[in-house]
């Protein structure tokens, strides 16, 4: 195998520029996918994160019957001891070591009327040292405002309270069907604004502390939904299991985040999409490859015949040329990863802005997408434009592995 190493290192070496060319192909096309997965995964990223935080969790735990109703936000479908589930979580030892957050949370539509105007909005209840943490809200407070300390307080996105006409100091009236199905109302007063850069959040949420929602939902100890946050997202599934096993209480829906919404499916199809997509950007870089090789069988054929008749097999022949390619392959997509991860460095740090692309977008995503590095991807990519440089060389190099040899010595 070395001595087929070398005489495809001296052939390619025989036309530089052509094998330039090649080389100068595939590293663009493994420069765009590099260049895409880091994008794709910031996206990604950004997604998983903000939809996990404000929504689901990495794990959640409700009723079955919370799970069916989700989309009405029901107040009457709670867990009644959440405080002993969450004893569970914390205290086996299969679980805790995987949990980052575990936190009670109680979410309720309601029609906020002001000066006349009126929205549709959602409350977002919960401790809230704890979703200090979570939903880092406190680090996109308008000037002129702060985050909730206690009770009987609110902080709402910028544009829904500039929709209602609201700022800073006034009391907003929360009136809500409580779960003894009965209308209640609480007065909150606004003490911050907030502009996370997320439109779904900016113009639909204001959160108030789980004391809160409780007193207004006559909720007692019970809350709606138990949300708990992983050192790694992908354990997911695995802890949504073992919780499952270490609860068992069948009346309860334990999910992972790409169970719990609609988002999780986007992701699982978006990942099968780009992977086609990368695919097909790779036989585009490679494509020239495989015109290169049938070249090269053109204007060796004398050689090809003068090797076979020196004892050379079909299978010698087709290595050699498979080879070639694959050597190309590797030049053109070590170089393009070396590309791509510089222009994804660039972006990692300053990112890329998307601000009004997603203005129309109703998704939890940020405006500022920075691209992200994984060297599984970067691995990836570089066996991807190798893999596929040797596919297309398959063709010209079995070619080259059938000619007959006197024919070949004799053509010109």
């Amino acid at each position: 195998m070395w001595y087929f190493l070398k005489l495809a290192f001296r052939n390619l070496r025989r036309n530089r520029r052509r094998s330039l060319l090649a080389v100068l192909s595939v590293s663009l096309a493994i420069t765009f996918i590099v260049f895409l997965q880091g994008m794709i995964g910031g996206f990604m990223g950004s997604l998983v994160r903000n939809y996990t935080r404000s929504e689901t969790g990495h794990v959640r735990i409700a009723t079955r019957d919370f799970v069916d109703k989700i989309r009405f936000y029901p107040v009457t479908e709670n867990i009644e001891n959440p405080q002993s589930i969450i004893e569970t979580v914390r205290s086996d030892p299969r679980i805790a070591e995987h949990v980052e957050i575990v936190t009670e949370r109680t979410n309720f539509g309601v029609l906020l009327s002001h000066h006349g105007n009126n929205r549709n909005a959602v409350a977002l209840a919960g401790d809230p040292e704890t979703e200090r943490d979570l939903l880092l809200l406190h680090k996109s407070i308008l000037p002129g405002g702060r985050y909730i300390q206690g009770e009987r307080e609110t902080i709402m996105g910028a544009a829904l309270a500039e929709a209602l006409d609201y700022e800073v100091g006034d009391t907003v009236k929360v009136m809500a069907q409580g779960s003894d199905y009965a209308l209640h109302l609480r007065k909150l007063a606004i003490v911050g604004l907030f502009e996370s850069g997320l439109r779904e959040m900016d113009e639909r949420i204001f959160q108030m502390s789980l004391s809160d929602a409780r007193e207004l939902l006559r909720m007692r100890t019970a809350t709606q939904q138990i949300v708990i946050m992983l050192d790694d997202y992908h354990r997911a599934g695995a802890v949504a299991g073992a919780l499952q096993s270490a609860i068992g209480d069948t009346t309860l829906s334990i999910q992972s985040w790409r169970e719990a919404g609609i988002y999780g499916d986007y992701v699982t199809m978006a990942s099968n999409v780009y992977g086609i997509i990368y695919l097909v950007i790779a036989l585009l870089g490679t494509f020239i490859i495989g015109n290169i090789m049938m070249m090269v069988v053109l204007e060796r054929r004398r050689e090809i015949g003068v090797l076979k008749s020196m004892g050379f097999s079909r299978r010698g022949i087709l290595v050699l040329f498979v080879m070639e390619g694959l050597l190309l392959g590797l030049a053109g997509s070590l170089a393009g990863v070396i590309g791509g991860t510089g222009v994804s460095l660039y972006f990692h740090v300053f990112g890329l802005d998307f601000t009004s692309a997603l203005s129309s977008v109703s998704m939890p995503m940020d405006n500022v997408v920075y691209t992200t590095i994984e060297v599984g991807g970067l691995i990836q990519a570089l066996v991807l434009g190798t893999i596929v440089a040797g596919v297309v060389s398959l063709i010209p190099s079995w070619q080259a592995a059938r000619m007959n040899p006197v024919e070949a010595i004799k053509s010109v």
